[in-house]
């Protein structure tokens, strides 16, 4: 099926005050900035919950930086501010960081201004918001009411420790609200491509409930179609972390596309007691030509703490395992 088209102004806020509020109601965006090149990966992210106090919701930001390129991770974070209803993303300051979103979706500007760390650039979209809901597999319910996920282009300037980073840069972006249910989920992957001549990709596989469902995108060659399937060989170091992808794509315009990633920044993100995420900023090829990603896998603590018990090491193929016991 053709993609869905998102109506203007689809990703004004959608989460605003309720006292009555399940917790774990919520809405968030990400800016992501793969820097392999440099060693490093970095996020941008903000969130606002539904539920707080005096009429007015929670919300919170923070500015990570990760990978062999900085001495210390970057963990800046600010939670627990109080917003009206009246802030959106047209004019959103939370903490050190600031955001504004154009209404078409396809522009950005992010400040970010921290003990170590400062940003500021724009971003602008290389193809148009892809919401979930109304594309091939829908939204999991207990991931979002509905979520988007668009590539772009970062330009501007990151400081680090007093390093300056002049960016020109491909990224990602995604934008979500509804449950958050970390539980929810045994595994998933959040994959984001993005190659030369506005060539961007998402794909994300969800295992939950007993059932695994495929979502995303292909754009390249001027068109953009939805994910059928794919395959993928991975290559796990001793700590479960990917090194390695090399993935086939198949979209509704029978197109194949043939990525391959290798290692570049990665982090060990235990956002919830419930799951782990293993984020890798990493060098691209996408049918041959030079590009960038942005790979997270998404696992239980537990099942990561089995392997790593019993030195589980693993090949490119997934199916194929070597046990290393003592």
């Amino acid at each position: 099926m053709p993609v869905v088209p998102l109506a203007f102004g689809f990703e004004k806020r959608h989460i605003f005050f309720d006292g009555a509020a399940h917790p774990d109601v919520r809405e968030s965006l990400a800016y992501l900035i793969p820097l392999p090149e440099h060693g490093l990966g970095v996020i941008f992210y903000t969130w606002v919950h539904a539920l707080g106090r005096d009429g007015q919701s929670r919300a919170g930001s923070a500015f990570i930086v990760y990978g062999p390129g900085v001495a210390e991770p970057v963990f800046e974070v600010s939670d627990d501010i109080f917003v009206p209803d009246s802030a959106s993303f047209d004019d959103w300051t939370v903490g050190s960081a600031h955001l504004s979103m154009t209404d078409d979706m396809m522009s950005s500007a992010l400040t970010f201004a921290g003990a170590r760390v400062s940003l500021e650039c724009t971003w602008e979209g290389l193809n148009p918001s892809f919401g979930f809901a109304a594309n091939r597999g829908g939204c999991p319910q207990w991931l979002a009411w509905d979520r988007t996920e668009q590539g772009g282009r970062y330009k501007g300037r990151l400081v680090i420790d007093g390093k300056v980073i002049e960016l020109d840069n491909l990224g990602h972006r995604d934008h979500s609200w509804g449950m958050r249910d970390w539980g929810g989920a045994t595994h998933w992957k959040w994959w984001n491509i993005l190659g030369p001549d506005s060539t961007a990709i998402h794909v994300m596989e969800v295992q939950a409930f007993g059932r695994t469902t495929v979502h995303g995108y292909v754009q390249k060659d001027g068109l953009m179609g939805t994910v059928m399937s794919f395959d993928a060989d991975i290559t796990y170091d001793d700590r479960m972390m990917h090194t390695n992808i090399e993935l086939t794509i198949l979209d509704d315009e029978g197109r194949t596309t043939e990525v391959s990633t290798r290692k570049g920044a990665d982090l060990s993100w235990p956002v919830s007691p419930h799951l782990l995420l293993h984020e890798a900023s990493m060098f691209a090829t996408v049918d041959g030509r030079e590009g960038v990603a942005y790979m997270e896998l998404a696992w239980p603590p537990a099942y990561i703490a089995h392997h790593q018990k019993v030195g589980m090491g693993y090949t490119g193929d997934q199916s194929a395992l070597v046990l290393q016991r003592d």
